[in-house]
């Protein structure tokens, strides 16, 4: 009697050589988790690990994959291209979103990545509000992949106290975006009617809870004793905001500050300026996971959440600051309060977990040079008077400069076509005219930027994938390593406080990348990768379709 092993037979039929290479396959995931930490450098996983529990950062770690040389491939290294690049799998070349927000030559005025005013805020207690869209990015997320896989029956849910990390994590055909209402005396999550026409009542009756005001009304004191936040320098130091009082030092009683900040109808920003902003971000995450079901709809669903409280806290205290070290302690232990959860809501075997960050931080200026590090501000009300006297002496008399903020010139493109100059050659004059300034590395013309092809990581690479024709400058300015930019022509580098970010250098593009789920490998690689990478390796664990504009590459040692 002849028997036939039916798995043989598919293989032979397939072409397979491997029957159990073509049965095996990766599990499929019932709800993909990501997790963006603000303005988390990939060094932050390893500086304060000793008082790191074994169930957050450890966990994904050690479980799951740690790419340690992911770097971003842009330029600017700001929140909305950052959150945008990681869902969409491609740079703000490919998905439009250039910054926080650009200059627009049509209006003469400043367009916000997600704001828009056909639509309007819901569950703010302000009179008016403007709404909230992901309509300025070009191209499709993997959350909207998932959702298009599945013909709309995947649920996605995003949140976060910042707008534009939701909506653009989000992406265009979310179920659920929510973000914080700082603005008014709410404190509670909002969401714009570009995606609900009301709250959901779980929604409703997570704010009536009153978190928020219950948070703001206790004092934030370090977890560990002070002493042993040896990874930070001093708690009291000349190189950190002050948050409404005389020093910038533990202990911070809310609960007075709230009262300095209420006149103003800001009070709920202190939330984001203290970890128990990330606390309320995870219980509002959690509520979301138990409320919709998440991971047991029948479809793979999406939740996204970016932690913002590291990004606000970094710019004011700086990323070498006790508050900072703190903050991430505590996010330590709400990793490991969600991936709790989430194991007894789906099993192990259930999700897969991503997180990585949208961008890095420089140090405090006045530190750097205090300790011997060649750091300077790029004073940008000073370029703008030397660039226009240049021009008017290069090209007579004008208003040719359009808007200059940031690292973006805008020339005036009428009254050059009036003189009948070639814009690449006044755009080339700028450029000669700039990198003459000190501070300044590099001035690259749009006419290069679309005509040129820089592949090499550098300088201009990154500004190349930063470039999108119809949003960005005609001149886009480089700075030299250690330069921070202000609008002050009269800020001296002692005097800075606080940090930025924006750049190409490793300490703004450096960020961690970690992934974790059933079926995947775990290890750990050198090798150079970047956040828009990790679109692609998703839709590779679900086979789907990449998003629209992805340029990213599977993250293959997962899957070897």
């Amino acid at each position: 009697m002849i028997t036939i092993d039916c798995r043989k037979t598919i293989c032979l039929l397939l072409g397979v050589t491997s029957c159990f290479a073509a049965i095996a396959q990766v599990p499929k995931p019932t709800l993909v988790v990501g997790i963006v930490v603000d303005q988390m450098r990939a060094e932050q996983l390893y500086r304060y690990q000793s008082k790191f529990s074994q169930d957050g950062f450890k966990r994904l770690m050690s479980n799951g994959f740690n790419y340690k040389n992911a770097q971003y491939n842009y330029t600017p290294t700001v929140t909305s291209a950052g959150h945008a690049s990681i869902y969409t799998g491609t740079t703000p070349s490919g998905h439009g979103i250039v910054s926080n927000s650009w200059y627009d030559r049509t209006s003469n005025n400043y367009v916000q990545s997600v704001e828009d005013t056909e639509y309007s805020t819901v569950g703010s207690r302000q009179a008016e509000s403007v709404g909230a869209s992901p309509k300025n990015m070009l191209t499709t997320t993997i959350s909207d992949q998932i959702k298009l896989s599945s013909q709309l029956r995947s649920k996605v849910i995003s949140i976060s106290l910042k707008d534009r990390a939701a909506v653009l994590s989000g992406g265009h055909l979310a179920d659920g975006v929510y973000w914080q209402d700082t603005y008014a005396s709410s404190g509670g999550f909002i969401t714009s009617s570009y995606y609900n026409a009301e709250l959901p009542q779980w929604v409703e009756d997570f704010n009536a809870e009153g978190r928020a005001d219950a948070y703001l009304d206790s004092k934030w004191t370090p977890l560990f004793d002070i002493e042993s936040y040896t990874e930070s320098y001093a708690d009291d130091n000349t190189y950190e905001i002050v948050l409404g009082e005389e020093r910038a030092v533990f202990p911070y009683d809310f609960k007075v500050l709230r009262e300095k900040y209420r006149p103003r109808n800001l009070e709920y920003l202190l939330l984001g300026l203290s970890p128990f902003g990330n606390t309320l971000v995870t219980e509002f995450a959690l509520e979301a996971l138990e409320r919709e079901n998440l991971g047991k709809n029948g479809e793979t669903d999406v939740l996204s959440i970016s932690y913002s409280a590291t990004d606000k806290v970094g710019h004011l205290f700086g990323p070498d600051s006790v508050e900072l070290a703190d903050v991430y302690v505590r996010l330590d232990r709400e990793i490991a309060a969600l991936l709790s959860e989430l194991d007894r809501h789906l099993g192990k075997e259930g999700y897969v977990v991503f997180l990585t960050s949208d961008h890095g931080a420089i140090p405090v200026a006045s530190y750097l040079e205090n300790v011997g590090i060649p750091t300077d501000v790029a004073r940008i009300s000073q370029y703008k008077s030397v660039l226009q006297q240049g021009l008017n002496k290069a090209l007579g008399q004008g208003d040719w400069l359009q808007h200059f903020s940031d690292n973006q010139v805008y020339l005036n493109r009428p009254l050059i076509r009036e003189k009948g100059l070639a814009l690449a050659d006044v755009q080339r004059t700028a450029s000669d005219i700039l990198v003459e300034l000190d501070g300044i590395r590099e001035a690259l013309t749009a006419t290069n930027l679309r005509v040129q092809n820089y592949t090499n990581h550098d300088s201009r690479h990154l500004a190349q994938n930063g470039y999108y024709q119809k949003r960005s400058g005609d001149v886009v300015v480089i700075f030299e390593s250690g330069v921070i930019q202000d609008d002050d022509s009269d800020l001296h580098v002692s005097l800075v406080k606080g940090t930025v970010h924006g750049s190409g250098y490793a300490y703004d593009t450096h960020v961690p990348l970690l992934i974790m789920g059933a079926g995947l490998n775990s290890g750990q690689s050198v090798r150079r990768v970047s956040p828009t990478d990790i679109a692609s390796t998703i839709a590779m664990i679900l086979n789907i379709q990449p998003p629209s504009g992805n340029r990213g590459e599977p993250l293959y040692e997962l899957f070897k």
